[in-house]
Protein backbone atom coordinates (compact mmCIF):
# COMPACT_ATOMS: atom_id res chain seq x y z
CA UNK A 1 0.00 0.00 0.00
CA UNK A 2 1.32 3.28 -1.16
CA UNK A 3 -1.12 5.74 0.09
CA UNK A 4 -2.51 6.42 3.65
CA UNK A 5 -6.31 5.01 3.56
CA UNK A 6 -8.53 7.19 6.50
CA UNK A 7 -11.64 6.69 7.67
CA UNK A 8 -13.77 7.13 10.60
CA UNK A 9 -15.06 3.98 12.80
CA UNK A 10 -18.48 5.01 15.14
CA UNK A 11 -18.50 3.15 18.38
CA UNK A 12 -21.79 2.45 20.36
CA UNK A 13 -20.82 0.63 23.54
CA UNK A 14 -17.64 -0.44 22.54
CA UNK A 15 -18.56 -1.93 19.31
CA UNK A 16 -17.72 -0.40 16.11
CA UNK A 17 -21.37 0.07 14.43
CA UNK A 18 -20.39 2.36 11.46
CA UNK A 19 -17.42 3.16 9.04
CA UNK A 20 -17.34 6.55 7.04
CA UNK A 21 -21.31 6.37 8.20
CA UNK A 22 -22.13 3.15 6.82
CA UNK A 23 -23.46 0.96 9.27
CA UNK A 24 -21.46 -2.42 9.20
CA UNK A 25 -20.82 -5.34 11.39
CA UNK A 26 -17.82 -6.29 12.91
CA UNK A 27 -16.67 -8.69 10.64
CA UNK A 28 -17.99 -5.95 7.43
CA UNK A 29 -16.06 -3.24 9.27
CA UNK A 30 -12.85 -5.74 9.49
CA UNK A 31 -13.28 -6.91 5.57
CA UNK A 32 -13.55 -2.47 4.44
CA UNK A 33 -11.08 -1.35 6.48
CA UNK A 34 -8.93 -4.29 4.91
CA UNK A 35 -9.75 -3.32 1.10
CA UNK A 36 -9.28 0.22 1.69
CA UNK A 37 -6.17 -0.74 2.47
CA UNK A 38 -5.41 -3.31 -0.22
CA UNK A 39 -4.40 -6.03 1.52
CA UNK A 40 -6.12 -9.51 1.85
CA UNK A 41 -6.18 -11.77 4.69
CA UNK A 42 -4.72 -9.67 6.87
CA UNK A 43 -5.53 -8.96 10.67
CA UNK A 44 -4.67 -5.10 10.00
CA UNK A 45 -8.35 -4.01 10.22
CA UNK A 46 -8.99 -6.38 13.28
CA UNK A 47 -6.00 -4.53 15.24
CA UNK A 48 -7.27 -1.05 13.67
CA UNK A 49 -10.45 -1.16 15.21
CA UNK A 50 -8.79 -2.62 18.73
CA UNK A 51 -6.71 0.47 18.66
CA UNK A 52 -9.69 2.63 17.71
CA UNK A 53 -11.52 1.21 20.84
CA UNK A 54 -8.71 1.43 23.43
CA UNK A 55 -8.59 5.45 22.22
CA UNK A 56 -12.35 5.55 23.32
CA UNK A 57 -12.32 3.65 26.38
CA UNK A 58 -14.34 1.21 25.35
CA UNK A 59 -17.07 3.56 25.15
CA UNK A 60 -19.34 5.54 22.24
CA UNK A 61 -18.23 8.05 20.06
CA UNK A 62 -16.06 8.55 16.06
CA UNK A 63 -12.25 7.74 15.80
CA UNK A 64 -10.51 8.85 12.61
CA UNK A 65 -7.83 6.11 11.98
CA UNK A 66 -5.31 6.29 9.60
CA UNK A 67 -3.70 3.04 7.84
CA UNK A 68 -0.26 2.77 6.13
CA UNK A 69 1.96 0.17 5.14
CA UNK A 70 0.12 -2.22 7.02
CA UNK A 71 -0.43 -0.41 9.84
CA UNK A 72 -2.24 2.21 12.13
CA UNK A 73 -0.24 5.50 11.64
CA UNK A 74 -2.84 7.55 13.04
CA UNK A 75 -5.53 8.18 15.21
CA UNK A 76 -7.54 11.20 16.51
CA UNK A 77 -10.97 10.10 18.86
CA UNK A 78 -13.82 12.30 19.91
CA UNK A 79 -15.68 10.91 22.54
CA UNK A 80 -16.96 11.86 26.30
CA UNK A 81 -14.71 8.87 27.44
CA UNK A 82 -11.97 9.13 24.59
CA UNK A 83 -8.07 9.21 25.69
CA UNK A 84 -7.06 11.55 23.12
CA UNK A 85 -9.09 14.55 21.82
CA UNK A 86 -7.13 16.49 19.36
CA UNK A 87 -9.85 17.41 17.11
CA UNK A 88 -10.89 20.22 19.74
Amino acid sequence: MNDAVHAVVTFDDGVPVAVDGETLTVPEAVRELNFRAGVVRSSLGSVALRVARTAIRGGSGEVDITLSEGRVVGIVARSEESLYDFAS
